[in-house]
This record gives C-alpha cells, sequence and structure tokens, in this order.
C-alpha cells in the first residue's frame, strides 16, 4: 500500500473512533441546568414540564375544543385619587379557544375591593369583562389590591386582575428637620416644606419648640421654586423657615409643633416634627497624626532624643479669647500654643524631651491628654487623647 493510502486508512480509523466517542460520550453525559441546586432539581423540571404543556394546548386550543382566556392587561394603575371616592376598572377578557370559557371572581384582597363578572360563560370569539370597584378610604398612601379569576382555561386555571393608585395626600408634613450644624453662639437656621395635593391654600398659624432663641417664619411658594417636588403634583406648597440659637457643643434635639389652616377653614390642624442638629465644639484639633476617636498616636519614643509634634487648633465661636493649653498629662510632656496668621487659628507644639522617665500612657488609668481652652471660662474648652510610651534605649 502506497504512502498516502495509508495515511487515508489512519486517518478514516481516527475520524471512526472520535465518532464512536463521541455517540457514547452523547450517551451517558447529561447537563444540569444552570443555577438550579439539586435540592431545587424536581421542582424545576416540574415548572418546566407545565410550561411546555401550556405551550402545546395554547397552540391547539382550537383543534381540541379548548377555552383559552386572552387579556390585554391585567393591570391597571388609578394614578392620584381623592380620598373617601369610588373607582372603577373593567378588564376585558376574551375567548380564543373554541370551547365555552367560565369566569368566576373567587376572592379579593381586602373589603374595601369588589370584583364582578359582566357574564360567567363566555363563547368561543366572545368578550365580557371584569371589574373591580376600589374604596380609596382616606389614608394618603399607595394601594395595590388584587381580585382572583378562575377559570375553566386549563393554562391559566387562576388569573390575578391588580389595581393600585395613590390616595391624595390632604397635608403632608415631613417627620423631620435637620438643622445645619453651627458653632456655639450661632443662629441656626433651616427650611422645610409642607404641601398638599387636595387643598389649594395652607396657612401655618403657630410655629414652638423649647429649644433657645426659638424663630419661626412662613410662606406660601409656587411649584416653579420647588421642582424637586413636582411628582407629587401639589395644589399648594408653604415654605417654613425655623431658627435657633446653637449653644451647648453636641448633638440637640426636640419637637417642633405646628398649627396650620387649609383653604381658610377654622379648623386648626396640629402636626409635630422632629428638629434636630449639632453645635460644634469651640475648639477643635487638626493633625494627621489625630484620630477621631483615640487620640493622637505618638508610637513608642526613645528617650535619647527630642521629639517634636504640631497640630492646628482652630476656635469656633464669635469674639477674641485668649487660648491656653489648660492641662497636660503626662507631666513631662511640653507643650505649647500660639496664634498664627490666620484669625482663629493657634499652633499646637508637643514636646517629648530628651531624657524624659520611661512612661506608658496607653492603658486606660494612664491614658494621656491634652486640654485647651479660654482659663476665665471653661464652656470654651476642649480636649484630646494622647497615647504612647516613652522608653529608654538601656531597658
Amino acid at each position: 500500500m502506497s504512502t498516502t493510502g495509508k495515511f487515508l486508512l489512519a486517518a478514516v480509523l481516527l475520524v471512526s473512533v472520535f465518532g464512536a466517542l463521541s455517540t457514547g460520550l452523547a450517551t451517558i453525559v447529561t447537563y444540569a441546568p444552570f443555577g438550579v441546586s439539586k435540592s431545587q432539581r424536581a421542582v424545576y423540571e416540574k415548572k418546566v414540564s407545565l410550561i411546555k404543556r401550556d405551550e402545546t394546548l395554547r397552540k391547539n386550543a382550537q383543534s381540541m375544543g379548548l377555552p383559552q382566556a386572552v387579556l390585554p392587561s391585567t393591570r391597571y394603575d388609578f394614578g392620584l385619587v381623592d380620598p373617601h371616592t369610588t373607582a372603577s376598572h373593567a378588564f376585558e377578557i376574551r375567548n380564543h379557544g373554541s370551547g365555552p370559557l367560565t369566569v368566576d371572581v373567587a376572592e379579593t384582597t381586602c373589603k374595601c375591593t369588589v370584583g364582578s363578572a359582566k357574564k360567567g360563560i363566555i363563547a368561543p370569539g366572545e368578550t365580557t369583562s371584569v371589574t373591580l370597584t376600589w374604596n380609596t378610604g382616606k389614608k394618603s398612601e399607595h394601594y395595590e389590591q388584587i381580585a382572583r379569576v378562575v377559570t375553566n382555561d386549563p393554562t391559566r386555571e387562576v388569573i390575578d386582575l391588580t389595581v393600585s393608585g395613590v390616595v391624595k395626600t390632604e397635608l403632608f408634613v415631613p417627620e423631620k428637620c435637620v438643622c445645619p450644624s453651627g458653632d456655639t453662639g450661632e443662629i441656626i437656621e433651616s427650611t422645610f416644606c409642607v404641601y398638599s395635593q387636595l387643598h389649594k391654600e395652607i396657612t401655618v398659624v403657630n410655629a414652638d419648640s423649647d429649644l433657645v432663641g426659638f424663630d419661626w417664619e412662613a410662606a406660601p411658594i409656587s411649584l416653579d421654586s420647588q421642582p424637586s417636588l413636582a411628582e407629587h403634583q401639589p395644589t399648594s406648597i408653604s415654605q417654613i423657615k425655623v431658627r435657633c440659637l446653637a449653644q451647648k457643643p453636641g448633638s440637640f434635639r426636640d419637637e417642633l409643633n405646628l398649627q396650620l389652616l387649609v383653604d381658610g377653614k377654622t379648623e386648626v390642624i396640629e402636626k409635630s416634627i422632629q428638629i434636630s442638629g449639632r453645635v460644634h465644639a469651640p475648639i477643635s484639633f487638626h493633625s494627621p497624626l489625630l484620630h477621631s476617636r483615640d487620640g493622637l498616636e505618638l508610637g513608642t519614643l526613645g528617650n535619647d532624643r527630642d521629639h517634636v509634634f504640631h497640630m492646628i487648633v482652630r476656635q469656633h465661636f464669635e469674639g477674641k479669647r485668649d487660648l491656653r493649653v489648660l492641662d497636660v498629662s503626662p507631666e513631662g510632656l511640653g507643650v505649647t500654643i500660639a496664634p498664627t496668621n490666620r484669625l482663629g487659628d493657634y499652633r499646637l507644639t508637643i514636646r517629648v524631651p530628651e531624657g524624659m522617665p520611661s512612661t506608658i500612657f496607653n492603658l486606660d488609668q494612664k491614658k494621656g491628654f491634652v486640654q485647651v481652652g479660654d482659663p476665665d471660662n471653661k464652656e470654651f474648652s476642649n480636649w484630646f487623647p494622647v497615647i504612647g510610651a516613652v522608653v529608654s534605649n538601656d531597658e
């Protein structure tokens, strides 16, 4: 046999072998559905089987004499609706099959929704409607209710019809008013809006709070000035501006009580919201080495030389005060303060001197600190922790 013939024979044999292997593999290799666990495999395969069955039934509904329920839509949104009103919508159901279709409203999700079918039996090619009537009540919130329709269509034995909508808000008042942070002695001011989707006029009769220096003012505004409220479709908006005096450093919180009238009526509507904010500490410290919770981390320092650290001290109050270093721990630390060229800023220098005795000040009972403030008024002071250790190189 020639070389070419031998080559062709070998190629044919290889193709035959690979073909046999492929056939054998095809008979023993199966692929699990991607993303389906073994415990869910049976449920998955049952659903796939039902889908395939329903597809077959839908395709052969005419020849098999089966009814077939077809709906243009199973959902309807009423949008904004008035409180204490009744809204209705009719869902169209058509029988596209060749057998009579039965339709029955079995249940609804709440008593405020009532469903009724115009005809209980629909001949092939005919159409009926199922009407859902919805009582909005008075709550100003989004509603979604469902009526369950039962049919003899083997592919759609249960059809859920859904109506939804939003009941108009008589008077919307925010739950919270958060003021911007301020400095001690400063007037803090914040603004918020109240609006209605029903009334044409909102009048703020009074606003009161126990916050020191509390004051307020209110005025109606146009929708153009508050485009963020456009999606709520308000019919009237009133803007309320509140002020208070920033006193002690830290967070503050109080109740803000409002009295309002709508459309010139004499019945006062009372609403309460939470007003809160934060007052800066009168003095703040700034350094890359300063942690907001742990303080100034010096690390472990040898006492064979000086170690010097700097930071900025900034006052947050009006008026000029003589800031000084009020207290230091451990006592061996040398701490000085001096004003900078920027008004209200000071340069704080911390010096760990050469020869300082070995000491550890990162334990709870021996934690170091530096306190800075006005020696004539302790309210204008602040402090920060100093954590570290000084060791002798001989140890």
